[in-house]
């Protein structure tokens, strides 16, 4: 195991988390999986389950610090939490602006600070972040304004993470999925083509190919 890529995944218990900690584990890296409460992921040597609040900034920091210190390195992250709320923009408030702000930027920005500092050190590191598709759709944007305008700041802040690593081979991502095929969004819609819809094993591969330097794509989409 001492030779294994190390790659830390938030959201890991999520419906695409539990499809990409898979694939990661498949691929032999050492994949430490930060989830809130349950998960059904089963026993595995390069597996390490941790429980991390990822809006709290301090306790990330020192998250990562103390990760570093185990395992030397984290080579790959990919921070997949996040959550939607519907609502145009006539009707949007603070209170849900400032949650999904929290869910969809926050969460992440809390871990990719450390996580930068610690790989543009070690001159290596791949970072994906989690948008969406519908960033670049104003006609579906405005049907969900307060989500899009959380996810919009994942894509400025990859800008700025790739300028600060420029030059020592960190690179970040965003991955931008449609409507992901999951259960839940199914019992939602059940009218909706599936059949469109992006699979989580997909974008999970997505991630691998960016984490390998197969795809060097700044925005990852299908």
């Amino acid at each position: 195991m001492k030779d294994a890529r190390t790659i830390l995944i938030t959201g890991a218990a999520g419906n695409l988390g539990t499809v990409v900690t898979k694939k990661f584990l498949s691929l032999n890296y050492r994949v430490i999986a930060c989830v809130h409460g349950q998960n059904s992921f089963d026993h595995s040597e390069n597996l390490l389950i941790e429980e991390l609040n990822v809006f709290d900034e301090t306790a990330c920091s020192q998250f990562i610090q103390r990760t570093i210190e185990i395992h030397g390195s984290i080579d790959c992250a990919a921070l997949l939490v996040g959550g939607f709320a519907a609502g145009k923009i006539d009707g949007m408030n603070e209170a849900q602006l400032l949650k999904m702000i929290q869910l969809n930027f926050l969460s992440a920005q809390h871990l990719f600070i450390p996580l930068m500092n610690h790989m543009i050190e070690n001159k290596m590191g791949r970072i994906v972040l989690a948008g969406a598709q519908s960033v670049f759709a104003p006609s579906s944007g405005t049907k969900m304004s307060s989500y899009v305008l959380s996810k919009s700041l994942l894509f400025k802040a990859s800008e700025l993470i790739n300028e600060a690593g420029k030059n020592s081979n960190v690179t970040c991502s965003v991955l931008s999925p449609s409507t992901i095929d999951t259960p839940e969004n199914r019992a939602s819609m059940p009218e909706a083509d599936f059949s469109l819809w992006n699979k989580p094993s997909d974008l999970a591969q997505l991630i691998v190919d960016f984490c390998e330097d197969r795809n060097h794509q700044m925005v990852l989409s299908l």
